[in-house]
């Protein structure tokens, strides 16, 4: 399995270029915009970035047709398997050098942007909120609360965006005194009200994993049918493998969904990993044991759980009992209700501690439900999903982006 590289001016010319160099059998691993950069960028149009992966034993030379039998290679079997081997491992490890390289100037480009956030000055807060205290005298459909205009957009963009109304009372209620507001300025309301959404949500914890052979970090996913454990732990493999260089091991006991145990294979194939299949929690003791001394870091994916089948999770709970040492990632979609939310985790804290990882933020926009589980379980949060390119659409969740949004005073 090789990878490839090719850039185009729009998408749908990118995904052309694969399929007439690589062949309908190829596999897009990511597609990603890429803006032009330098004094006149802004005069050219962004470009489009596809990485593809392919079997170069599936592709015939211009003018040639298959070879036959007559045609086979000097090499044996075996040393043409091997050489085979070490051509795509160096193909593997040139694809992760270049991502490396990638990665460092991307992370680099991410602080200077998070420090260009961070440094949003007061006039521009405070214009972003004129803005809207121009609409405020706005056509309001609904019974006004505050009296204040600001505190009512406040209101009403918390609720748009899902945020359970007894919470934003709770936020709004205290700065709902008109002596008190006439001695605040706009911009000093608009930093209390952030600082109490950052609040609710808290400190992000993220995945920490080092090189540690022999002595693996290892994490479970659990969480219901369908909400995108398995996409996720792709996307955190190939983040740990090609960013940062750690030898990872995989084991699936989602044995529920035969399609399952292949879309991790299909990952662990292109990322060169094999993916160990556990039907039982001994099976699974047995894999960590012999990834125990290869492996960096150890991701278990586990089939999903109706938080209504107390005999499912039952076994669930016999599975993550193997090793105390093993942490849990609870993973929800930001589609799902806020009471089945609540519901979900209520059931699986009973089973084991874990953080949170919201998915599929690309299928609604609206990230009220993520001030409302934080306020109502007190559980920490880790990342967030976007999309389905892997590794790209998954970041750490950002308490500051998310109470930016969730005020209307950000993209």
């Amino acid at each position: 399995m090789k990878i490839k590289k090719f850039t185009a001016r729009t998408e749908l010319e990118a995904i052309d270029m694969v399929k007439d160099e690589l062949g309908p059998d190829a596999l897009v691993i990511s597609i990603k915009k890429i803006q032009n950069k330098g004094l006149f960028a802004f005069l050219r149009k962004p470009s489009v970035e596809v990485l593809a992966a392919y079997d170069e034993s599936k592709l015939a030379k211009p003018g040639e047709t298959a070879p036959s039998s007559a045609a086979t290679p000097a090499l044996s079997a075996p040393s043409a398997l091997q050489t085979d081997f070490e051509s795509a491992k160096k193909d593997v490890q040139a694809a992760a050098s270049q991502k490396r390289n990638e990665q460092i100037k991307s992370d680099q480009d991410e602080k200077i942007k998070m420090l260009q956030d961070m440094l949003l000055t007061t006039s521009d807060m405070l214009r972003r909120t004129q803005n809207q205290l121009s609409v405020a005298h706005h056509n309001m459909t609904h019974e006004r609360l505050y009296q204040n205009n600001l505190l009512q957009i406040f209101f009403d963009a918390l609720r748009e965006n899902d945020v359970n109304e007894d919470i934003a009372r709770e936020i709004l209620d205290e700065l709902d005194d008109e002596a008190l507001v006439e001695k605040l300025d706009i911009n000093f309301i608009v930093k209390i009200v952030y600082n109490s959404l950052t609040k609710i949500i808290g400190d992000p914890q993220s995945l920490q994993a080092e090189s540690a052979t022999g002595n693996p970090k290892m994490f479970a996913f659990i969480g219901p049918t369908g909400v995108g454990k398995t996409t996720t732990i792709a996307k955190l493999t190939a983040n740990l493998k090609l960013n940062k260089g750690l030898n990872v091991g995989l084991i699936t006991a989602d044995t529920y969904r035969i399609a399952a145990i292949e879309q991790l294979k299909t990952y662990g194939d292109i990322l060169s990993l094999d993916v160990a299949v556990a039907y039982k929690a001994d099976d699974l003791l047995s894999h960590i044991e012999e990834k125990r001394n290869s492996c960096d870091v150890i991701l278990i994916d586990t089939a999903g759980r109706s938080h209504k089948n107390a005999e499912n999770l039952t076994e669930l709970r016999d599975l993550l009992e193997i090793d105390e040492s093993i942490e849990k990632f609870l993973v929800l979609s930001l589609t799902t209700k806020f009471e089945d939310m609540v519901d979900i985790i209520t059931v699986f804290s009973e089973i084991c501690d874990f953080k949170i990882i919201f998915t599929k933020l690309d299928e609604t926009g609206k990230m009220g439900n993520i001030v409302n589980i934080c306020h109502r379980t007190g559980k920490k949060l880790s990342y967030i999903t976007f999309g389905q390119n892997v590794p790209d659409d998954i970041k750490t969740i950002a308490p500051n982006e998310v109470a930016m949004r969730l005020l209307g005073l950000g993209e």
